[in-house]
Order: structure tokens, then sequence, then C-alpha cells
């Protein structure tokens, strides 16, 4: 084969050419698009009141070259509170380039979470030390500094010696400027007491005891916060003030109580004999009284209730008893059946109180 054919014809250079401008064309778009049009993007951290001049951990700019020196370091940071930080040279090791050197974002005084938890900054620099803009989030973390607090002071509480346990008595509650973790408060109570109990997470006190025969309760109530090393707030104090039962008065009402009975008198029955017994258990002290008397085929015993026969019974009759109370001042409750409300009987004189009975009779 000859030397002409190993060269590349005219053709073949032409080609080789324009894929070789092709690709810097394409080098080139790519350069110029990351410069302008798409930012370096870096996220870091700093703890909250740290003092000035610590780096805020995960921001380094590699620079181009070297130290960069002529540029203006502060005037390159911008963003809303920009001047909270600022940018330092740093030297390090030589890169594959033989640069060495770097850029650091420091703070320029002690950050406050709960006035910025997160900064959003821009670094801009000449080509010739950053190849491209910098978008920079800074979060400001938490340092747990903030002691919680009550919300309300000392507090008392007025119960009767007969609340159920189980029941609220009083609820608190407690604030924490820090965030997250370091924000959770818990209320617990010391000395722990075996009648009041605290719910660590919502600062409810709830009876676990009777309060039977006590006139005062304390209790003495604190709150922490969920840090590492937990802090304490000011404690509150809890008096329960525990009266002596009394039951309800009200005004005495009538209210009749209507029930039937059936008996069934034999053939063998005969006048006087005794064929049925009102029952009643509602009255210590009661009498019995038969309406309408003068035509009833019954007579009754007043202390007992007890009814005898008084006349030969040729048909059914119906009889209507009355069961009489009276006594003095003294309050009971007579629970009726599902029909009837429960009635308080209650009053300083005497009071007269009725209750019908429909006796059937046949």
């Amino acid at each position: 084969m000859s030397k002409a054919a190993n060269e590349p014809g005219p053709r073949h250079n032409l080609l080789l050419h324009l894929l070789l401008h092709l690709l810097l064309l394409h080098v080139s778009a790519g350069s110029l698009s990351a410069q302008r049009g798409h930012p370096a993007r870096y996220f870091g951290q700093i703890s909250e009141n740290s003092p000035a001049g610590t780096p805020v951990h995960g921001v380094i700019f590699p620079l181009e070259a070297g130290s960069c020196p002529g540029a203006d370091l502060n005037a390159s940071l911008k963003g809303d509170y920009a001047s909270d930080f600022q940018l330092v040279r740093q030297r390090g090791p030589r890169d594959h380039r033989g640069h060495r050197g770097h850029l650091g974002l420091v703070s320029a005084k002690a950050l406050d979470r709960e006035f910025i938890a997160m900064y959003e900054l821009r670094v801009h620099l000449p080509p010739r030390c950053l190849r491209r803009p910098a978008a920079v989030q800074v979060e400001v973390s938490d340092r747990n500094d903030n002691i919680p607090r009550f919300t309300s002071g000392n507090l008392t509480v007025e119960v009767d010696e007969l609340t159920p346990v189980g029941t609220e008595l009083a609820r608190f509650d407690a604030k924490d400027g820090d965030a997250e973790q370091n924000g959770l408060v818990t209320f617990y109570a010391s000395p722990d007491s075996p009648l009041l109990h605290v719910v660590p997470l919502t600062g409810q006190v709830r009876l676990a005891g009777s309060l039977r025969g006590l006139r005062q309760v304390t209790l003495r109530l604190y709150v922490k916060d969920g840090g590492d090393v937990a802090l304490l707030g000011d404690p509150v104090l809890l008096r329960v003030n525990v009266h002596r039962h009394r039951p309800s008065r009200r005004r005495p009402r009538a209210l009749s109580e209507e029930l039937t009975y059936t008996v069934t008198v034999l053939d063998h029955v005969r006048v006087g004999d005794l064929v049925f017994t009102v029952p009643d258990q509602r009255f210590q002290q009661r009498w019995f009284e038969v309406m309408s008397e003068a035509d009833s085929p019954v007579q009754i015993e007043r202390d007992s209730g007890r009814l005898y026969l008084a006349s030969d019974l040729r048909e059914p009759a119906e009889v209507t008893v009355k069961i009489q109370n009276r006594r003095g001042s003294r309050c009971f409750n007579n629970s009726l059946n599902s029909t009837h409300l429960d009635q308080l009987w209650c009053s300083g004189l005497n009071r007269l109180i009725t209750f019908d009975r429909k006796l059937c009779l046949c």
C-alpha cells in the first residue's frame, strides 16, 4: 500500500474539523450555562448563639486562582441579612489544577434562631475566582437556651369530698421558646402525691384517691423541656380545698305513682279473711287508707297495709289505697320507675306525700 493511501484525504480532514468545531461549541455553551444560569447550591448549619467567627458547617467554595487577590469578598455576599455572615480566605492543599485555597463562610455575630431560622444567601465573585455564582442556605440550629415557663401562676380549686376518682381538678400549660425536641415540655409534681396525679404531656391534674375527711391537699408542679440537659421552670402551687358533702336541697314536690294489683279471691274466702297486703318499702313511718271506705268490699289495717274482706264479693271491684308518710325535717331520695322522675323530698315541716294504688279484687 502506498504512502498516499495512508494519509487522510481532504474530505476526511473536513469531517474531523467539523466534529472538533461542534465539540468546542458544546463545551462553551455548557460552561456559559453553568456560569450564568445554574448557580452551585450549598447547604450549611450553624448553632444559634455561637460566637462571631464560627464557621458554617458544610459551606466551602473552591477558588479558581489561589486566594483570588483583589476581590471584594464582603460585597459579593448578597441576600436578606447577609451582613450576619462574612466570606474568609482559607488556605488548603493544592487541587488537581495546582490551585490552593478556598473560601469559607463564618458568622459575623451571634445568631438567634427565634429571629431567623433559615438564611438565603448568594455569592457573586468574578469568574477568575469562582467559576459560577453560588446559592447558599444556612440553617440556624436550635440550642436549648430557653427556660420553660408556666402560662399561669398558683391555683386554688374547691371540690366536694365525694368527688369521684379520675375527675380532672385543674389543667396547667407552659411555653418554651426553643424548637423541636428542645421545645417539648413535660409536667410533673415533686414530691409526688398519692391523691393527685399529674399527666406529664398535658398538664392535667386528676384525682387519684378519696378526699373524704380531708380539708386541703397541696401539690407543687414543675415543668421541664426536652433538651439533652433539661431546663426547669419555676414551680407553681395547686391548692385543693375540700368541702364536706351536703346533699342538694330542692323544693318539695308531690308525685303520684300509680300501680295496679290483681287479686283473685277464692270461693272459700269468707268475710274477715285476709285477702292481700299492700306492698311498700319506701317509708319507715306510714299508714294506709282505703278511699271511699263506706262502699269498699275490704277494710285495711292502717299500720300494716293488710286488706281483709268486709263483705261478700259478688262481682269484680276496684279499690284505691292511699299510702301516707308523715315525717319531720329529713331528706331522702325516692326513685320511681322509668316512667317517672326521681324525686327528692325534703322539708322542715310535716308534709303529706300520697301514692295511689289501684287494687282490683275479682
